[in-house]
């Protein structure tokens, strides 16, 4: 369910996460009014507030912590995608040092290279299907181009050395993106929230029973509260999805030879 959500368009998380967030305070709101004039109500009125720190505390640690992670997996997407791109053109920029028909060939490779990433590694990302072990058979073109080229002299010779160390460079990064198109806030976490956000709103409900007005104010209010972070959670949790903020290969783009 939580990766159908974040497969979505920005605004449809932002209408099913508040929606889910005021669905669930209306039900306190109902429950609470139902109960108000009943026995049972002076009962759960002597919950104290102050039960209501420590449990904000938590939620609020607990969405902190899953937010700096998010946050951090956000950049590490944009560095990722910078440094493929920087190690492709290293690798242009030195395959044209070499003799014969190397720099046309890598060129040409690298070019169907980005190609295949834009119409299939990144939609492969997006859906979780994508093949750690396979090696594109573009990037397989450039090494065997590199390496099957004799270098003449001296220059030629580092030229090809450190173009073979940035197509290494490309497969590594390669590697470390797909492996961060995976990482996403688990079920469990979720989950977590979900019941802290709710027993919150039952607090709240208890120690203002007999205000139905407060209690709609208060459950209003945080529920909001609540919905804005879960919404940035979601938007943000998987940055090579389908849904929500994604970083494209922009950077790869711009070297493509054609």
């Amino acid at each position: 369910m939580i990766a159908w959500i974040e497969s979505q368009d920005t605004s449809v998380i932002v209408v099913l996460v508040f929606a889910f967030c005021y669905l669930l305070a209306a039900v306190v709101l109902l429950v609470g009014v139902a109960i108000s004039r009943r026995p049972i109500a002076a009962e759960l009125k002597a919950t104290t507030p102050v039960m209501l720190t420590p449990m904000s505390m938590i939620v609020g640690l607990l969405i902190a912590f899953l937010a700096a992670r998010v946050w951090s997996n956000v950049d590490r997407a944009q560095a990722d995608l910078t440094q493929e791109a920087n190690a492709l053109r290293t690798v242009m920029l030195f395959s044209a040092d070499l003799p014969g028909t190397a720099q046309t060939s890598v060129r040409d490779a690298v070019g169907r290279y980005i190609r295949f990433v834009e119409t299939e590694d990144w939609p492969a990302m997006a859906r979780g299907d994508i093949d750690l072990h396979h090696v594109p058979p573009d990037l397989a073109t450039v090494m065997t181009t590199l390496l099957s080229s004799v270098p003449a002299t001296p220059g030629q010779q580092i030229a090809q050395q450190r173009a073979v160390i940035a197509l290494e460079q490309a497969l590594q990064v390669r590697r470390d993106r797909i492996l961060l198109s995976r990482t996403a806030i688990a079920p469990i976490q979720w989950n977590v929230i979900i019941l802290l956000f709710a027993l919150i709103l039952l607090i709240i409900g208890m120690v203002h029973v007999d205000r139905p007005a407060t209690v709609a104010v208060n459950l209003f209010v945080f529920a909001t509260a609540v919905a804005a972070c879960l919404m940035l959670l979601l938007v943000n949790d998987r940055p090579f999805a389908a849904g929500g903020f994604t970083v494209q290969p922009e950077a790869l783009r711009a070297i493509r030879p054609d």
